[in-house]
Parts: C-alpha cells; structure tokens; sequence
C-alpha cells in the first residue's frame, strides 16, 4: 500500500477513534460498535490481515478465553470462558464472521436534559 494512502487511512482510524469516543459518550453504544468495525476494517486493509488471520486469531483468543476460564473456576461465567476487560468476541451465526473488539467500557454518563 502506498505511503500515501496509508497515512491517509491511518487519519480515518484517527478520526473514528474520536467519533467512537463522542457516540459513547451520548450512550448509542450499538453505534459505537459499528464505528469500531469500521475502524477493525481499515486496519486490516491497511496492515494487509486477510479475514482468514482475523478468523484464525480469534479462535486462539477463544481457546485462550476456554483454558483460562476452566482453570479460573468459579471466576468464570458459566459457559466456560473467564470474564476479561481487555478483549470482547462477539460471535455471530457463522464462526468465520467473529469480530475482534476493544471491550473495555468508561463508566456511564448521566444525560442532561
């Protein structure tokens, strides 16, 4: 990928991040999720990761998730896989549409009226 369009991506993921931060804030969480996937996209397109090596890398988080919840016992949330802050996957129908998302979440605001 050219310098040129990469930087140039690169200022979309910027921008993204701020607007991500601005819908959260307004508490339209969904649309932050969409924000995120958008920005997931770019990266992959900038970094050159095929859907493939996505796919791949959050089956090893989930197996990760699997082995760490089975030894955490009681830690975990009845399914088999620990609570984390650090990651969220988010399954979908078919297991090769699982998005890798940041999972950590600042507290609520109260709206003003």
């Amino acid at each position: 990928m050219s310098t040129d369009r990469t930087e140039r991506l690169n200022g979309i993921v910027a921008a993204l991040n701020d607007y991500i931060e601005v819908v959260r804030a307004y508490d339209l969480d969904e649309t932050a999720g969409l924000l995120r996937m958008a920005k997931l996209d770019l990266q992959m397109r900038i970094h050159d990761i095929s859907d493939e090596e996505l796919q791949a890398l959050c089956e090893a988080l989930e197996r990760g998730q699997a082995a760490s919840g089975a030894a955490a016992g009681p830690g975990g949330n009845g399914t088999g896989l620990a609570h984390s802050h650090a990651s969220l996957v988010l399954p979908a129908t078919p297991a090769a549409d699982r998005i890798l998302l940041e999972g950590t979440r600042p507290p609520k605001r109260c709206k003003r009226m």
